[in-house]
């Protein structure tokens, strides 16, 4: 393709190499072009993937497990920054949809305070489980043949679609006027891309991700669909030690490896990070 996928203009290749295909340590075996628009700045895969997210190899190759209760162990802590970010107040008597919701440990987490919860996840093995914890389950969004919702969810889904663009017109669609959509999605200006190293890009880039967003590139793609209130922002869960063990040992970690930096330090350290925009996290915010 010579031109941009969403706005026609002109790309130019910002890498070249082996990207991840799974969980950390399972690389291509081929190499992937890395494409992005000089006008959008839109960036995405070369090849563009393929994958069935109605498969469980998919769950096996990421997560290595397609159980619903494994996914709740693995992701039920990512739920609570989240909620802190937003604010619990804000899905109190709300109708909520998380599109692309796996095993909706967000939706868990505000079940109690939302009026509705609607969990719309392609992969069936899910559904049971969903349902059994209260949840209205969809496969796709269009699916969708009840009221309009408040609010709709989307934390690391856009990367993965075919079409982000019809991704949020289907995400519009489904807000009543003046409904909220909450989106996060990786940063591909965060401050380790920035740091030029090419095991981090290696993990970073990977068979599950088409697409890539900047804080431009995501606002234009919002502003397109016809989004208002645009709120732009940047969120970062990951502490110092991470950074510094990348630059040290060029592999993920985890949190407080290095035990004499103090929580004080980190703070100051995210600031930064989402002050200026090289945070690992994309967070928008919009209104119908």
């Amino acid at each position: 393709m010579n031109n941009c996928r969403l706005c026609n203009g002109e790309i130019n290749e910002i890498y070249a190499g082996q990207i991840r295909a799974g969980s950390f340590g399972k690389k291509t075996d081929e190499s992937y072009n890395v494409l992005q628009c000089k006008n959008c700045e839109a960036a995405w895969l070369d090849p563009f993937p393929t994958i069935d997210y109605q498969n469980s190899d998919y769950r096996m190759d990421y997560t290595g497990s397609a159980d619903s209760e494994d996914y709740i162990a693995i992701f039920d802590h990512e739920q609570t920054p989240r909620i802190n970010r937003i604010g619990i107040e804000k899905f109190r008597d709300k109708v909520v949809a998380d599109l692309g919701c796996g095993g909706g440990s967000f939706l868990d987490a505000i079940k109690g305070v939302a009026k509705k919860t609607i969990a719309i996840e392609p992969y069936t093995g899910y559904h049971e489980s969903l349902k059994r914890r209260g949840h209205h389950v969809y496969s796709y969004t269009k699916s969708i043949e009840e009221e309009k919702v408040d609010i709709v969810i989307s934390f690391g889904v856009i990367e993965h679609t075919d079409d982000p663009v019809t991704y949020l017109k289907d995400a519009f669609s489904i807000l009543k006027k003046g409904g909220k959509i909450y989106l996060e999605t990786d940063n591909l200006n965060d401050f380790l891309m920035k740091a030029d190293i090419k095991e981090f890009k290696e993990f970073f880039y990977r068979t599950a991700h088409n697409w890539y967003f900047n804080n431009n590139s995501l606002t234009e793609l919002f502003n397109n669909v016809g989004f208002n209130n645009l709120k732009p922002g940047f969120r970062h869960g990951y502490d110092l030690s991470n950074t510094l063990c990348w630059l040290r040992d060029r592999k993920p970690t985890g949190l407080n490896k290095i035990d004499y930096i103090s929580n004080v330090c980190d703070k100051v350290w995210r600031d930064f990070l989402e002050q200026n925009e090289f945070a690992e996290l994309l967070h928008f915010s919009a209104t119908k």
